[in-house]
């Protein structure tokens, strides 16, 4: 009886629970571009932003769920393409990318699996996951 006074005390809490919204998260707003704002490295910390990012980066995310990665360093342009699916999870949105072929774009801690995954931050950016291994985090911004 406990239990059941209990559960229908809680029940009305938990429905008014709303989970908010990120910014920038609108899958039917297509074509989207992101651009990389910030560098975070960790051995040892630094943060590179705007002229002084090593390259200069953007995703375009296409209506169809296809992307196009495109990485300006040294006067060199290089591009990856694949197909983009947004999804949630307990962290909260984001979006998990999966490269057609092998390249030096794909910024994972397994790049072998073609797999790439992006998180929506609560500040409206996207945001790597390759700093659980080492890698940096690469922060990008919707234009």
């Amino acid at each position: 009886m406990k239990n059941v006074l209990l559960l229908s005390l809680l029940l009305p809490a938990l429905g008014s629970c709303k989970k908010e919204d990120v910014p920038g998260v609108q899958p039917s707003s297509y074509p989207q571009t992101w651009q990389l704002v910030q560098l975070t490295g960790q051995i040892p910390p630094y943060v590179r932003t705007g002229a002084t990012l090593t390259w200069q980066e953007t995703y375009v995310f296409q209506a169809d769920s296809t992307f196009t990665k495109t990485r300006q360093q040294g006067g060199q342009t290089s591009q990856a393409q694949g197909t983009f699916s947004v999804r949630s999870a307990a962290g909260g949105p984001y979006t998990l990318l999966t490269y057609t072929a092998t390249n030096n774009l794909i910024n994972s801690c397994t790049p072998r699996n073609l797999k790439e995954h992006l998180t929506f931050t609560a500040q409206g950016m996207l945001s790597s996951s390759s700093q659980a291994c080492d890698g940096p985090l690469l922060e990008y911004q919707k234009l």
